[in-house]
């Protein structure tokens, strides 16, 4: 995962950079270049769905009364005790602007304590992970990029239903999707620099 502070850092000087070196070299630099070099716009867009790598993500919210599951969350990374990804419920779709159209989408997540082994996760033997959905990360950490992340369901254990197993899922383009789906793939989704969002149809909210 990202940490805020670090990414904010490392994005602020690098930003800075840009300005005071590459601002004005005409002819030198990228669009792209000095588009991060002004940094994003005052306004974001919240997104109900998004659609990247072959992966259809659902917020929490959204994902609520419908049969199928689409805002479990997954991140490569590294704890102190074993070698586990971080999993995560999606809770909001971030998408920042920047002038000359581009964007960068962030995923506010709430994690499960992957850094408990015993409490907060669980592995068998068979490699088998399950996560205490009762116990959450506590962290002020909470963004990851859409596109670092991939995508599990959770299934809730018989015995014990505190207890969920996490379920890896395929990208969409890796099989055929069958004709017997709850919902559409392609519904209300709209191209953006080659990946999908589905909008919410609410107004952009501004950032304080």
């Amino acid at each position: 995962m990202i940490s805020d502070s670090d990414f904010i850092y490392c994005f602020e000087n690098l930003r800075l950079f840009l300005q005071d070196n590459l601002l004005y070299n005409d002819g030198k630099v990228s669009k792209q270049m000095l588009s991060l070099a002004r940094g994003p716009e005052r306004r974001v867009t919240y997104y109900p769905g998004y659609y990247i790598s072959g992966f259809r993500f659902h917020t929490l919210q959204r994902d609520e009364n419908k049969k199928t599951q689409n805002s479990g969350v997954m991140v490569k990374g590294e704890n102190q005790i074993d070698d586990v990804p971080w999993y995560g419920t999606l809770v909001d779709i971030v998408e920042l602007r920047y002038i000359e159209g581009n964007r960068v989408v962030l995923f506010n997540c709430d994690w499960y304590d992957m850094a408990r082994k015993g409490t907060g996760y669980k592995i068998d033997r068979y490699g088998i992970i399950t996560v205490n959905t009762t116990r959450k990360l506590n962290t002020q950490e909470p963004f990851v990029l859409a596109s670092q992340a991939t995508q599990v369901f959770y299934v809730k254990g018989v015995k014990n239903k505190i207890w969920s197993f996490v379920v890896e899922t395929n990208p969409r383009n890796a099989y055929e999707t069958t004709n017997d789906e709850i919902e559409p793939y392609q519904e209300a989704e709209t191209q953006i620099q080659s990946m999908h969002a589905i909008q919410n149809g609410v107004e952009d909210n501004e950032i304080d």
